[in-house]
């Protein structure tokens, strides 16, 4: 079967690199299911990755992307290794599913493309009442703040009047963990480096304090929560944020990064951090492939609040624009999720 998907044969500009190609696809094997791309969530890392900062590609030409709404269009057989699918969607042919990024192979197949094939395990419900766009814009936020939350211990059952920090509250991520802990009860701090998308994610969160470093974080903080500080933080800011973060983590606090776009090397205090007892965490969403049964717990997480925390669609592109996409999606002008519609 002929296929058409976005490439790319060696690090630069999304704008300068990418190239649109023809390829031919098999028939779906064990395990594996031929799907039509309906719309595609774009994710910062796909930026990075195309400019080689971010995983390294397994091969060149190497493919992009790994979220999206699909339509199924064949089935290859099921495994035979005793393997099972992780609270997978209903499989059948012309089901609405989405594609996450756990165990699908960016390079070799991505999902900035017309038709695609991709392991049975990958594929998940979409929420039924979510559109096209909703769906694509969801499960990586979903798997990342909620798996961020999780490792913090932060949950339904506690959340309830606690002060969160959001940094880079705007992006798709921040949306969505914004929302969750509103719908929880806690009382939400977000940040934006741009003045002129505060007033549009105050929609979204109870608070905003425009920022571009650990002092104005800091005295922002301090005023919202009158010196009380913040429960937990999740960041994905890193250096430039960091030593503010320390400063306004109340005592037991929790820090979670899962992105360092301003640097990996933070210059902080260890006695601070001793004296405040200070938990710092590192998460990305791998961490879910070595646990399987907290994937499940998320996976229902997301379905079980899917009302509460739908995502916000920002802007939607042709898959024929999807380098000028990235590019637009690299200045982090947005408020929520860039789509693209094949």
């Amino acid at each position: 079967m002929k296929s058409y998907s976005w490439q790319f044969d060696r690090y630069g500009k999304p704008s300068e690199e990418l190239n649109w190609r023809e390829e031919d696809l098999p028939e779906p094997g064990p395990g594996e299911a031929l799907v039509k791309i309906q719309m595609i969530g774009m994710n910062r890392s796909e930026y990075n990755f195309v400019q080689g900062q971010y995983f390294s590609a397994k091969q060149f030409p190497s493919r992009i992307g790994t979220e999206s709404v699909v339509e199924i269009l064949a089935l290859g057989p099921p495994l035979d290794d005793g393997s099972e699918l992780i609270n997978c969607a209903k499989l059948e042919v012309g089901a609405r599913v989405a594609t996450m990024a756990l165990g699908l192979d960016e390079s070799a197949m991505g999902v900035y493309r017309d038709i695609g094939i991709y392991p049975q395990s990958v594929l998940v419900p979409v929420p039924e009442s979510y559109s096209d766009e909703e769906g694509a814009a969801f499960w990586m936020a979903v798997l990342t703040m909620g798996g961020a939350m999780e490792m913090a211990g932060f949950s339904a059952d506690n959340a309830a009047g606690k002060n969160v920090l959001i940094t880079a509250g705007a992006s798709g991520m921040g949306v969505i963990a914004l929302k969750l802990a509103n719908h929880w009860g806690a009382k939400t701090i977000a940040t934006t480096r741009n003045a002129a998308k505060a007033l549009e994610l105050g929609s979204v969160a109870d608070h905003v304090i425009v920022c571009n470093n650990s002092e104005s974080l800091v005295e922002g903080v301090r005023n919202i929560t009158s010196d009380e500080g913040v429960h937990l933080a999740i960041d994905p800011v890193g250096a430039a944020f960091y030593p503010g973060l320390l400063e306004v983590i109340n005592q037991g606090g929790d820090i979670v990064s899962y992105e360092c776009m301003a640097g990996a090397q933070a210059n902080i205090s260890i006695m601070d951090m001793m004296l405040k007892d200070v938990r710092f965490h590192g998460y990305t969403i791998y961490r879910l492939l070595s646990n399987p049964p907290l994937l499940n717990q998320l996976i229902q997480l997301g379905l079980d609040n899917a009302d509460a925390i739908r995502p916000v669609i920002s802007q939607c592109f042709n898959l024929s624009d999807a380098p000028q996409a990235l590019e637009t999606l690299g200045q982090s002008e947005h408020l929520g999720k860039i789509v693209i519609k094949p």
